[in-house]
């Protein structure tokens, strides 16, 4: 009997070592970049684990200004909202529809949606460069928001329809027995109660955008138009063995999405997993 129990408690404990050596992969490097960004490049070569002897707010200063960080952080910020502005415009009234009426040929567009969340970025950037060029919009940030966009929308479209779903039609008829247009039935009824699923599509959208590394990378030139992603990698390049800049630029990179995910989180979570089941 005892013998038995001991048996089941083996898997439970290999998961948990498993796990535990996974955290350790993920945070270590974290943990290491955070400490780093406080040293001098002397105390990084010589005692990289150890806490720096005194914690240099200077780097990020250095890092935020002489090393263009703000401007790569302003680029940032504003294609990333821009982006998610503009995936939240669409997404959800499409999501609405698909979920909430018939019409001819709804499923063959849904499908068509899910197809685009099969497709890797690398197989379409390049022409998707040439189409931007043909624009005259290459090297812009709007042509990294309406890219980036793109990119989150099919996945955004499947996540909202699957929230709407959820939303009683009965609610959307009284609505409308009541008087309500269809307009005001979604504004004010439906997407209210769609909430969650909203609030993950925005953290979704950000996390996406914000980290974004190949799309930017293929579509600026320019290096006041680089996002932190792009600009940190090019910085990295230029001072490669200057350390505490590469981690002060890494972490100011890092504090957004740590931010958005700590405040959201619950809701992100709920968002996720009403939205993604269906």
């Amino acid at each position: 009997m005892h013998s038995s129990h001991s048996t089941r408690k083996y898997p439970q404990v290999i998961l948990y070592v498993v796990l535990s050596l996974l955290l350790i992969v993920i945070v270590a490097p974290i943990f290491w970049a955070i400490l780093g960004s406080f040293k001098t490049n002397f105390e990084i070569a010589n005692y990289p684990f150890a806490l720096p002897s005194s914690w240099r707010l200077n780097n990020f200063y250095e890092a935020w200004n002489l090393g263009n960080f703000k401007r790569y952080f302003f680029n940032s910020a504003y294609i990333t909202v821009s982006g998610m502005v503009l995936v939240a415009l669409v997404a959800c009234p499409a999501g609405y529809a698909f979920a909430q009426f018939a019409f001819k040929g709804r499923n063959l567009l849904f499908y068509l949606f899910l197809i685009g969340m099969q497709l890797p970025v690398q197989a379409i950037i390049i022409p998707v460069f040439f189409q931007l060029k043909a624009m005259g919009i290459i090297d812009t940030l709007s042509g990294v928001v309406l890219v980036s966009a793109a990119e989150a929308l099919p996945f955004s479209i499947f996540l909202m329809r699957n929230t709407f779903k959820d939303v009683p039609a009965e609610l959307r008829e009284s609505a409308q027995i009541d008087g309500a247009s269809e307009w005001r039935t979604y504004f004010q009824v439906m997407l209210p109660l769609a909430k969650p699923g909203l609030v993950a599509l925005l953290v979704f959208t950000f996390m996406n955008i914000w980290n974004d590394f190949l799309t930017p990378l293929v579509l600026l030139i320019s290096n006041d138009n680089f996002t932190m992603s792009i600009g940190l990698y090019s910085f990295t390049g230029e001072n490669a063995t200057n350390f505490a800049l590469i981690f002060a630029g890494t972490v100011i990179s890092m504090i957004p999405s740590i931010i958005v995910y700590m405040i959201f989180q619950r809701q992100f979570i709920e968002g996720m997993s009403a939205g993604s089941g269906k």
